[in-house]
């Protein structure tokens, strides 16, 4: 059962006084001895602002300590500060600040995402497929995440949406060519990876991709228009499925269409159903 003080966020772990109920000890640990976050939702980690983390904790030092399990073997095990500790190990330290606690295997991965999304800039999709496992693993619903993360149901319904758009779509999120403006702009559109490749090529703005994208809408053929309304619950189910999702209506009333591109996105989606 998850710990219920994660609902406040991190503070319930890394607060001054509050830890979320659980015994804790800080202390100086062997760099070499922390072994890497299983649940580490951040897939791509800036060499840049590590740089320039690791200059600053080079003249000031680790200022928030990492968060760290003792294994069985003598061990540490991350659970929240990959990046604190990558630039501490470019900075040289042999030795870091860390919070000590014992907490289980599902607040772990709820702890490394919440401390992803609430203390550093995950790129749009790494975000949405936090918000993702915390609804799978954790039976969150959207609301539930509003008020635990802080950000608008709006925001994390149009995040969630980005999971339905194609991987050659999703790679290009992921090393920043597509901001989350063009992104949400693309969901829902038809021939999605040509028009990110035009947006690329062209270095098209928001404003632009979004008049692109209506002019193409207005230019089709009235037997595939689309009626916003139906193109709205599609892109509901879109949201709460997480992938790609099509409603064609007929004379005998209709037919919905869940698109995925990989066999690991259908056994995903049978999961949850089976949930």
């Amino acid at each position: 059962m998850t710990n219920k003080n994660l609902g406040r966020g991190l503070s319930a772990f890394l607060g001054e006084q509050d830890y979320g109920g659980y015994e804790r000890e800080i202390v100086e640990i062997d760099i070499n001895a922390i072994v890497q976050n299983p649940f580490q939702p951040r897939q791509v980690f800036d060499e840049e602002s590590l740089n320039s983390l690791a200059k600053s904790i080079e003249r000031k030092g680790v200022l928030q300590p990492i968060l760290v399990i003792k294994k069985s073997d003598g061990n540490y095990q991350l659970i929240a500060g990959e990046r604190r500790l990558r630039a501490s190990k470019l900075a040289g330290l042999t030795e870091i600040p860390a919070i000590v606690t014992d907490i289980s295997r599902e607040d772990q991965l709820e702890v490394a995402i919440l401390e992803n999304i609430q203390r550093e800039n995950l790129n749009p999709l790494e975000e949405a497929e936090a918000y993702r496992k915390l609804m799978d693993e954790f039976g969150h619903t959207q609301e539930e995440l509003s008020g635990i993360l802080g950000k608008s149901r709006s925001h994390i319904s149009n995040t969630l949406r980005l999971l339905s758009l194609p991987d050659e779509v999703k790679d290009m999120i992921k090393v920043g060519q597509l901001t989350f403006g063009h992104a949400r702009a693309l969901v829902g559109t038809d021939d999605t990876v040509s028009l990110a490749n035009q947006v690329v090529n062209q270095a098209l703005n928001v404003r632009q991709v979004e008049d692109l994208v209506k002019h193409r809408k207005n230019n089709q053929s009235n037997d595939n228009y689309i009626d916003p309304d139906i193109l709205n619950l599609a892109n509901q189910i879109s949201s709460l499925v997480g992938l790609q999702s099509n409603i064609r209506l007929n004379k005998n009333g209709g037919v919905i269409e869940i698109n995925f591109n990989k066999l690991e996105e259908l056994e995903s989606f049978i999961r949850r159903l089976n949930d």
